[in-house]
């Protein structure tokens, strides 16, 4: 199971369950959206680490920017949903051009690296799709992004995700840890708490009623210094250690993370109606607006005294 080092001073909001467990309770959406991280215990994902030890995992050498930001955040499927290839001598030619650059860049031209990991992300692919309906039964999904991260992490600033959509959805989110050894995260107050300890300090209410992703910004950026100027927070942490072929679960704008270290691994990513949600106050707009206006009545009420 993951090693965890909890912090005193942080809610511990970490609970391990079984997968038959959560079959048993009809899934984990109540206590997903109520912002918790769950680890499936007793459970490892069945994979063909060397697969994906055999890719080159730079992409300096694909010359499209576009291609290679593409690479970064990769699209599980690629490797192996889409047009029929055709053989030139022992060269693969695709009509994508990330598909293209994943067998010439990241498998290095070789078919036997290519059919490896496209096996592998395949069964792993099928098997998170599977997690999903036991988690979440009741959820809707209208779109999926199954990423998978190939690249190397490092000493990552906290922060909250931001997806740059302005729209009032739900997300639902399953981790994996694709590498064969253990991927390590950080992580310490969720976004409601920590947005209430900087209130007043901050003056956030000047972000009510509008994109909840302007306070992220704020805060992950000016606050907690974002990716130009690292480690300027020094918060309470908890750490987590995820074995090789770990899986868990959380709300990533609720749940504050870091990546200490970590190499390849699959970050799937399903938008979810509100409609389907256990309890629609629970959505990410909305807690952010409930605060907001228990701030507003507290100053008021404050003010009054």
């Amino acid at each position: 199971m993951a090693q965890i080092d909890h912090h005193p001073n942080v809610e511990n909001y970490i609970h391990e369950m079984t997968l038959s467990e959560i079959e048993v309770r009809g899934g984990i959406a109540d206590i997903f959206e109520e912002g918790q991280m769950i680890l499936l215990k007793d459970y490892r994902l069945d994979f063909d680490f060397g697969a994906l030890e055999a890719l080159q995992k730079s992409t300096e050498d694909v010359e499209d920017a576009r291609v290679r930001k593409s690479l970064k955040k990769l699209q599980a499927p690629s490797f192996f949903e889409g047009e029929p290839w055709e053989v030139e001598g022992s060269r693969l030619v695709f009509k994508e051009p990330v598909r293209q650059a994943i067998f010439d860049v990241l498998c290095k031209g070789d078919r036997e690296v290519f059919d490896r990991a496209a096996l592998a992300l395949k069964s792993a692919h099928d098997e998170v799709l599977r997690i999903f309906k036991i988690c979440f039964p009741d959820y809707d999904p209208f779109r999926f992004i199954p990423s998978v991260r190939l690249t190397r992490t490092l000493f990552e600033n906290l922060h909250w995700d931001n997806h740059s959509i302005d729209d009032d959805f739900h997300q639902a989110r399953i981790f994996a840890n694709l590498d064969s050894r253990p991927r390590i995260w950080h992580t310490s107050f969720r976004f409601p708490e920590m947005m209430q300890r900087l209130y007043r300090e901050h003056r956030l209410e000047r972000f009510a009623g509008k994109d909840p992703n302007l306070m992220l910004d704020y805060i992950n950026g000016d606050v907690l210094g974002g990716t130009r100027n690292t480690w300027m927070e020094s918060l309470p942490k908890h750490r987590i250690a995820f074995d090789p072929g770990e899986v868990w679960l959380g709300e990533s704008r609720l749940i504050s993370h870091q990546i200490f270290y970590g190499e390849s691994a699959m970050v799937y990513m399903w938008f979810v109606r509100t409609a389907n949600m256990s309890s629609s106050d629970n959505r990410f707009n909305q807690r952010i607006e409930a605060l907001h206006k228990a701030m507003a009545t507290q100053a008021s009420e404050m003010s009054l005294l």
